[in-house]
């Protein structure tokens, strides 16, 4: 929670990777009518936002029903907003994010084409009630770097008395510890993830190991060959072949494992630019041609893999069909990934462009 500019989406985002939680950005869920006099300068009233927080109310409770955490952006600024919120959710704890206006104004000033304008920076520390005193609440100075930030707020997730994080939590998959370890950067580097929950935890855990697993395969293949070699004059004639071998699987395995996460590459500079529903086609567009071209590879794998069987690799002789394996199934799990971000097109709601998520409004 904190005033607009404080950096919620990024340090949510953050911390919500680092739990293996769900996130919920409460900037989707404002209505058309708010955003629009929010873009004209106008605070919204404690009506129009006591609507905005009931469906916050129905996104967590949708959580806890699923059985998962979830790390809310909101900018709750006043206690009866947080007392809703906590009535609503038992347990319910708030992490401040405490910045001084001066910061705040230059944060949102620097958001162009966000729908907070700067004009509304002092209206927000006009309504801000500071939560310090009430229960469950944390309160970082959210100037200091993101980094820093997000290990404050998540060692307190840690250790404070009856929200011990469990096992299973702690080595829940943590995308921005590899793509984007910098939390100092102000736009994440990855976009929303295709799926969530226990089986995207299930699925990255089992991805994660074998990817370390077949780096750790070829770090010890090539460097045992090279040791050979330089200090015995001798060498293992297989390595190339399998370190070879490992690498194909070793790609294969990240590519599915990256589009699920929302880590592959987008150019999305033109589509941006559309409105809302043509966005949706063309995004639909883009999802369709992604499942058949991965359709289109998988038989191409599996027609491989036939063929493959037959024949033995010269040196180690292995069937060839083992390096196709993972082009199949990998194209296989793309194509499902697809199928999916196909229909999360249309259930899920716009989310803001990635270069303006920094700033949450009111």
């Amino acid at each position: 929670m904190g005033v607009s500019g404080s950096g919620k989406t990024d340090t949510s985002l953050a911390v919500a990777a680092a739990l293996g939680y769900r996130h919920i950005e409460a900037d989707h869920f404002h209505s058309e009518a708010n955003v629009q006099r929010m873009r004209d300068g106008i605070a919204l009233s404690d009506v129009q936002r006591l609507e905005w927080l009931h469906k916050l109310i129905v996104e967590m409770q949708s959580a806890v029903a699923d059985g998962v955490g979830f790390v809310l952006a909101c900018s709750a600024l006043k206690r009866s907003y947080r007392d809703l919120l906590r009535t609503a959710v038992e347990g319910l704890r708030f992490a401040h994010l405490s910045i001084d206006l001066e910061t705040a104004r230059l944060r949102v000033g620097g958001r162009a084409g966000h729908f907070m304008p700067t004009s509304l920076v002092d209206s927000q520390f006009a309504t801000l009630e500071a939560p310090e005193g009430e229960p469950g609440v944390l309160t970082v100075d959210a100037s200091r770097p993101r980094e820093v930030v997000v290990e404050q707020i998540v060692e307190w997730m840690g250790h404070e008395p009856g929200f011990e994080i469990s096992e299973a939590e702690r080595n829940a998959p943590q995308p921005l510890d590899s793509a984007n370890k910098s939390f100092a950067v102000d736009v994440p580097l990855t976009s929303a993830p295709i799926y969530s929950g226990k089986l995207a935890q299930h699925f990255d855990r089992i991805t994660d190991w074998l990817m370390a697993a077949l780096l750790a395969f070829m770090v010890i293949v090539v460097f045992s060959s090279v040791v050979l070699r330089y200090a015995f004059g001798t060498g293992w004639t297989g390595a190339e072949e399998l370190s070879r071998l490992a690498f194909v699987w070793l790609v294969f395995v990240g590519v599915a494992s990256s589009m699920r996460r929302g880590e592959l590459m987008a150019f999305s500079m033109i589509r941006n630019r559309f409105p809302h529903f043509f966005r949706r086609i063309v995004d639909s567009l883009s999802w369709v041609l992604v499942a058949l071209a991965s359709g289109l590879a998988a038989m191409g794998g599996w027609n491989q893999m036939q063929f493959g069987w037959s024949i033995n690799s010269p040196v180690v002789g292995y069937p060839l069909a083992l390096g196709m394996l993972p082009v199949m199934v990998s194209m296989v799990a793309l194509g499902v990934l697809a199928l999916v971000q196909l229909v999360n097109v249309w259930r899920r709601s716009e989310p803001p462009p990635p270069a303006h998520t920094n700033v949450t409004a009111d």
